[in-house]
C-alpha cells in the first residue's frame, strides 16, 4: 500500500477532520448560495463523477463535447442545457495535440463556433496528473488557484491512477479522494473517464473497470454501443445508449447517434466533421437479451441452434448490439431454469444445440 497522499498548500493547511455544529453547516450552505447545474438534470455543478464506456465508444468525444458546451454555454450533445457556463480544464492522456485540435474544431463547428471563440475559456494539458504523485497534485492545486475552472476533465483514469490496484476499493478511494478534495475546494465539477471491464455482463456503471470509480462518483454515466457502421459518404456512425445514475439526480436513460467524417480519409490533417443528436431510435427495437434469443430460437424451429449460431443470428437481427458467448450461455441457462428453452450441453468438438421448450 502506498503512503498516504498529501499535498502542499490549502490541503496541507486544512484540518484533518473538521467537525461542525449544525448551525455552522447551515451557515456555510447558505453562504454558498443556491446550487447550480453543470448539465441540467444530469450533472450538478459541484459534482465529481465518472463517464465509462467500452473501448473506442467515444468517451473522449463526449468529454470534448462537454468541455465545449460548458465553455460556450451551448447544450451538451446538442440537447442538454449547460446553464452556468465557465472555463474548462482538460487533462488528455491519449491522442496528442494534433488529434485534439482536429476533434475540437469538429465539435466547435457543429455548434456554429470557431476555436477562437474558446480562447481564454479552455485550457489543456496533454498528460494526465498522476494521482499518487504529490508534485502533480500540488501543480494541479496551483493551477486551480490561478485559473479557476467550471469543469475539470481527466481522461483517462487508468493513466492517472497508474500503479494503484484497481481491485482494491480502499486504495482507489485514497487515489480518487485526493483529486476530489482539490476539485471540491475549487468549487468545480470533476469528470473522470474510465473503461468498461471485459465481463460482457450489464451496460451500466457495474461495467466500470475496477471497484473504485463506481463506488466513488456522485454521478455515474455509462455508454453502451448498440450499433455502429459506415455510411456511403464515409461517415462513421455509432448509436449509444447512455445511462445516468447519481445520489442527487433521477436515473436517466437516453440514446444518441454520433456521426464523424473526415474530409479526406487518406489525410491525417484533413478537416473532421462531427454531428450528434439525441434520438428515440432503438427504444422499441433494442430488445432485451432474452427476448432476442427467444426470437432467433423460434425462427430456427425444432432443429435449434448452437450458441455460436445464436450469436451469428443476433449480430444480424438489427435489434441491438451483438452478444458475447458468455452472455448468450448465461441467458440460455436462465431461460432453461425458467423452463422456456431446452438444450444439450455438448462439448468443444460437438457443441450443444438449444431450442424452445
Amino acid at each position: 500500500m502506498a503512503d498516504p497522499i498529501t499535498v502542499t498548500g490549502r490541503l496541507a493547511r486544512a484540518p484533518a477532520l473538521e467537525i461542525l455544529e449544525l448551525d455552522e453547516v447551515l451557515e456555510r450552505v447558505e453562504e454558498a448560495g443556491p446550487p447550480t447545474w453543470l448539465v441540467e438534470s444530469l450533472w450538478p455543478g459541484d459534482a465529481y463523477g465518472v463517464i465509462g464506456a467500452e473501448d473506442k465508444a467515444g468517451k473522449t468525444w463526449a468529454a470534448l463535447d462537454l468541455a465545449v458546451s460548458v465553455a460556450s454555454g451551448t447544450p451538451w450533445l446538442g440537447s442538454f442545457t449547460c446553464p452556468t457556463p465557465g472555463p474548462a480544464l482538460l487533462f488528455l492522456g491519449e491522442g496528442g495535440e494534433r488529434n485534439f485540435l482536429r476533434r475540437l474544431e469538429a465539435v466547435c463547428s457543429s455548434r456554429g463556433l470557431a476555436m477562437a471563440d474558446l480562447i481564454g475559456r479552455l485550457r489543456a494539458c496533454f498528460r494526465v496528473p498522476r494521482l499518487r504523485d504529490r508534485d502533480h497534485l500540488s501543480l494541479l492545486e496551483t493551477e486551480l488557484g490561478q485559473h479557476p475552472p467550471r469543469l475539470i476533465v481527466l481522461d483517462p483514469l487508468y493513466l492517472a491512477a497508474a500503479g494503484a490496484h484497481g481491485s482494491d476499493l480502499y486504495e482507489m478511494g485514497e487515489v480518487l479522494g485526493a483529486v476530489q478534495q482539490l476539485a471540491q475546494q475549487a468549487g468545480t465539477a470533476l469528470v473522470v473517464t474510465t473503461h468498461w471491464n471485459k465481463t460482457g455482463i450489464g451496460n451500466g456503471p457495474e461495467r466500470f473497470t475496477g471497484v473504485g470509480p463506481g463506488a466513488w462518483g456522485r454521478v455515474l454515466a455509462s455508454a453502451a454501443v448498440e450499433r455502429r457502421g459506415q455510411e456511403a459518404d464515409g461517415s462513421s456512425v455509432v448509436q449509444l445508449r447512455w445511462e445516468f445514475r447519481g445520489s442527487e439526480i433521477p436515473d436517466a436513460v437516453f440514446r444518441i447517434r454520433r456521426r464523424v467524417r473526415s474530409e479526406d480519409p487518406a489525410s491525417l490533417t484533413a478537416r473532421m466533421f462531427y454531428e450528434v443528436e439525441v434520438t428515440s431510435e432503438g427504444e422499441e427495437s433494442a430488445a432485451t437479451s432474452d427476448v432476442r434469443i427467444l426470437a432467433v430460437l423460434e425462427a430456427a424451429g425444432i432443429e435449434g441452434l448452437t450458441p455460436r449460431e445464436i450469436g451469428d443470428a443476433l449480430a444480424a437481427d438489427g435489434r441491438g448490439k451483438p452478444l458475447t458467448k458468455r452472455t448468450i450461455n448465461r441467458v440460455l441457462e436462465e431461460l432453461a431454469g425458467d423452463g422456456r428453452v431446452d438444450g444439450e450441453k455438448g462439448d468443444p468438438s460437438h457443441p450443444g444445440r438449444w431450442w424452445l421448450a
